[in-house]
Formats: structure tokens, C-alpha cells, sequence
């Protein structure tokens, strides 16, 4: 009874969050609509606006108490990085770091969850949009903020202090960014597409075509992937189909249970990093 009051109470605070996220997304569904880059899918669209509050919701309640006990024994920011920062400009190079820092964990985490198999069986609910849209931000496993955790928040709070005192354009950029990558338009963006992570450039991580496997993981820039070589950038026309192979029920509860359960065509998945995509109608 007190885990459904506490699901409740997260619930509503979800939702709360959400209320200014709302718009943004319907205008880039909106956007999609007039200038696909591939015509949308509907059934996961609709399945990704429903899921994106009770999975946040669901998350935070089975975390809830996990977490906080966590930080709790994390020496924060080793750096004197909030110390440093004392004045306006300094502020601003501090959030630029964080960012950066954040960017390059993120990377490492998106190249492991591709690489083993345990975080992929988690990861693959996000890749199982059969056409990438906006909506697909939301569409992670409730269980993988855990995940990210130890790879990017508990780093980040021994580091530089974590998100504490975050400035509203950081938390902004932040949310935006997810929506932007995974946008399902044919827009291109000029010089910004070898730099940024581009809905176009994004594309091609969540592809099907076998000569994107295991590309393009930067979230916020193209540095790592150039860095590491895992950097694939799209010509122009680019823009491929999406989805995951091997799954025969690609919307099902069974992916979204504690240990997703894969209802696949063979009897076992792979490690699906290393030829994970096929659009599944």
C-alpha cells in the first residue's frame, strides 16, 4: 500500500515536471507531421506520450530509496569546482564543463550498453521504435536511470557536485537535447551537422542498415565519436528506418518487466550491439 501511495505521489510530481515539456514535444510531433524525415508510426508514438510518465513515475518509486542511500556515502565535488566558481563567467565555464563531462560519461555508458548484454536487454526498449521520433526521448526502461547512476551521476557528484544548483539553461539544453536528437525531420542544419548531435546524425545510431552498427553514441557532440572512431556521418539523403531485429512483439509489457523478457524469433539474442537493427512491421 505504501509502494502505490508513493507510485501516486510520483506520479503527480511526473507529471507536475512535464507540464512545460508538453508543448514542446507537440510542436515537434507537429513538425514531423509537415516535414517527415520518415513517415511517422503511430503505434509508437502513441505507446511512447502514455509510457513517458508512468515509466519516469515507476522509476523514480523503485529508486526512490536506492539512490538517496547512494549519494549519501559520494564525497561531492573534489574539484572545488562550485568554489571556483564565484563569478558570473566563471558560472558559465563551470556548466560548460559539467556538460562536457557529462557528454563523455554518457558516451562510455551508450557504448556499453550496446556491448553487454545485460544493459542492452534494458537499453533495446529505446531502440525498438520502429521510426525514431520525438517521443522516442522518453522511451527507456524505467530501470536504467539506476544504471546510469554509477556510470554518470555518482562521477559527476564526486566531481564537480552533481546537479545541485543547476542554472535553468542547463536544465533546458539538457531536456531539449533528447527531444532535438531523436527529432523525425528531414531538416538538415548546416555546418552544425559535423558537430552536434543532429537528428539526422542520431539517425544513423538507431539505423537497421548494417554498415551503421555501432555508430554515432555522442549525446551533445560529435568529439568522442571522432575521437574513439565510431563516428559515422550522414550524406544528405541519409535518414534510414529504424528498429530491432529479432523481436517478434516489439511493444510488448515483457520488455518493460524487471528483467525484460525478449520474445524473439530465435531462442536466444545475441549481443545485439553487433547487428541489433531491423524494422519489424
Amino acid at each position: 500500500m505504501d509502494m502505490l501511495t508513493d507510485f501516486l505521489n510520483d506520479f503527480n510530481n511526473v507529471l507536475s515536471a512535464l507540464k512545460a515539456w508538453w508543448p514542446v514535444l507537440a510542436v515537434a510531433t507537429f513538425l514531423e507531421i509537415l516535414k517527415p524525415g520518415k513517415k511517422s508510426h503511430w503505434p509508437t508514438i502513441l505507446s511512447n506520450i502514455i509510457y513517458l510518465p508512468l515509466g519516469l513515475a515507476i522509476g523514480a518509486t523503485a529508486l526512490s530509496s536506492v539512490i538517496p542511500f547512494l549519494e549519501a556515502y559520494i564525497p561531492t565535488d573534489i574539484l572545488q569546482a562550485r568554489k571556483w566558481a564565484h563569478t558570473p563567467i566563471r558560472q558559465i565555464l563551470l556548466w560548460i564543463a559539467y556538460i562536457a563531462f557529462f557528454d563523455f560519461l554518457y558516451y562510455w555508458l551508450h557504448r556499453a550498453q550496446h556491448q553487454i548484454p545485460f544493459l542492452w536487454r534494458y537499453h533495446m526498449v529505446h531502440h525498438s521504435d520502429v521510426n525514431t521520433s520525438a517521443t522516442t526521448v522518453g522511451r527507456h526502461h524505467w530501470l536504467e536511470e539506476g544504471f546510469r547512476f554509477f556510470i554518470i551521476t555518482a562521477p559527476l557528484i564526486f566531481l564537480m557536485g552533481g546537479t545541485k544548483n543547476m542554472p535553468l539553461w542547463v536544465a533546458i539544453l539538457m531536456s531539449l537535447n533528447g527531444i532535438f536528437m531523436h527529432w523525425n525531420v528531414s531538416f538538415r542544419f548546416g555546418i552544425l551537422e559535423k558537430i552536434i548531435i543532429t537528428p539526422a546524425y542520431h539517425r544513423i545510431h538507431h539505423s537497421i542498415e548494417e554498415h551503421h552498427y555501432d555508430r554515432n553514441f555522442g549525446v551533445f557532440t560529435q568529439m568522442w565519436d571522432r575521437i574513439f572512431l565510431t563516428r559515422h556521418l550522414p550524406s544528405p539523403e541519409e535518414f534510414p528506418v529504424t528498429g530491432i531485429s529479432g523481436l517478434s512483439h516489439i511493444r510488448s509489457w515483457a520488455l518493460l518487466l524487471p528483467w525484460p523478457i525478449v520474445l524473439s524469433e530465435r531462442k536466444s539474442i545475441p549481443r545485439e550491439a553487433a547487428k541489433p537493427h531491423e524494422a519489424i512491421d
